[in-house]
């Protein structure tokens, strides 16, 4: 199996064209983090990386953590004729990426299979649509939760100037906390008509729904075999900035992460939406797809009460938060917790200063191959690097 990391994979797919251009910061992330999906692939897989891995990286993880990253570039792909390939997220121009590689190096990797059905499975329309059927068997869960998709601006001034409560604005084609726009109370302003304008011209629609009072932002993931069954993977707990753009996961067990869940939320209401979720996805994903499927969620209040939010989005795509999972599952020592960080600098040197500060404040520990405590950056860190993936442990 050749893994392959392509981040902006949900603006590849509505752009729907193989020879899709990413932005010159998602082509820095890329390069720099490519390495992630080694993280969790299994063993005898390989990684597609753009540079050659730094040995002494490489070496480091082998030596801690038993850990041998598989990383090949471009011109080692010779060796792996016939390999399956697995993509980060499927679109026209990452299946392009390899259907370019099969010519030029007279390969044969098998390559998965745009389908017309996964420009509506990745939008927020068809989470919207599973939300609506997860309140059909859920009663007990606010209608007023459900968002709705609007194609003009006079439309969404209106929706505005009557709502009592604040509202956000999501482009169909986004995740992560990207694409998103907080309309103040009363009516728009020309800066949200000049946003929310760009949006429509761009995606032709967009959503609106009640900008909740947030606690807690989980996922729970999936995965999908592509022959109809859908299994639960794990919980995902994670945090975001005010904006709701997507900062790291927590490091945690699955016991506790459900324990903190259930504090807020019944367990049986947890359990509900899981089952539902499963069905659902089954149903909708899973005889179109393989791979992981996550499914954002928030605890938020409602008059002082704690509610749920089951399906914000879903990422029909491999994630930071399914990484976590498998990352603790096969590299965290038992009982440990701690924050997977995912940082961004436009300054020349400034996150290899950070890394190397943080070498000297957080030593790490390893005990029988696994990580006790301390800074592991998961990707190489260099001179040049403005993008930066880690675990610091308590």
């Amino acid at each position: 199996m050749i893994h392959y990391f392509n981040p902006g994979h949900e603006t590849a797919v509505l752009n729907s064209s193989p020879y899709y251009t990413h932005p010159a910061n998602i082509a820095i992330l890329q390069r720099e983090l490519g390495v992630l999906p080694a993280w969790y692939a299994t063993p005898g897989d390989v990684v597609l990386v753009e540079d050659e891995l730094n040995e002494e990286f490489v070496s480091y993880l082998s030596e801690n953590l038993g850990f041998k990253i598989e990383a090949i570039t471009r011109d080692r792909l010779k060796k792996y004729k016939m390999q399956d390939i697995l993509l980060w997220g499927i679109s026209p121009q990452s299946i392009n990426v390899f259907e370019e590689i099969n010519k030029e190096y007279h390969q044969e990797l098998k390559l998965p299979v745009w389908k017309e059905s996964y420009a509506y499975l990745n939008s927020r329309q068809a989470a919207r649509d599973c939300l609506e059927e997860l309140l059909r068997q859920l009663p007990q869960i606010s209608s007023s939760i459900i968002p709705h998709f609007y194609t003009n601006l006079e439309d969404i001034e209106q929706v505005v100037e009557a709502s009592p409560f604040q509202l956000l604005a999501k482009a169909p084609f986004s995740s992560s906390g990207r694409g998103l726009l907080r309309l103040p109370i009363g009516g728009l302003t020309r800066t949200e008509r000049q946003i929310l304008h760009g949006i429509l011209k761009k995606q032709g629609t967009l959503s609106i729904e009640r900008l909740l009072d947030k606690e807690v932002d989980f996922a729970m993931e999936f995965m999908s075999d592509g022959k109809g069954k859908v299994e639960f993977a794990g919980y995902s707990l994670f945090a975001t900035n005010v904006k709701g753009a997507y900062l790291g996961n927590y490091i945690d067990s699955q016991e506790n992460i459900e324990k903190q869940l259930a504090d807020k939320i019944s367990l049986a209401l947890l359990d509900d939406v899981k089952s539902e979720l499963i069905s659902i996805l089954s149903e909708k994903y899973a005889y179109e797809y393989k791979g992981c499927i996550g499914v954002d969620m928030l605890i938020y209040t409602d008059e002082n009460s704690y509610a749920l939010q089951p399906c914000l989005e879903i990422n029909m795509r491999y994630n930071m938060g399914f990484m976590v999972i498998q990352l603790i599952e096969k590299y965290i020592s038992l009982g440990r917790k701690g924050f997977f960080h995912i940082d961004f600098s436009s300054k020349d040197g400034e996150i290899y200063e950070k890394h190397t500060q943080m070498q000297f404040d957080h030593p790490t520990r390893f005990k029988d191959k696994k990580l006790l405590s301390g800074y592991l950056p998961l990707c190489p860190v260099n001179e040049d690097s403005h993008y930066w993936a880690y675990v610091l442990l308590e």
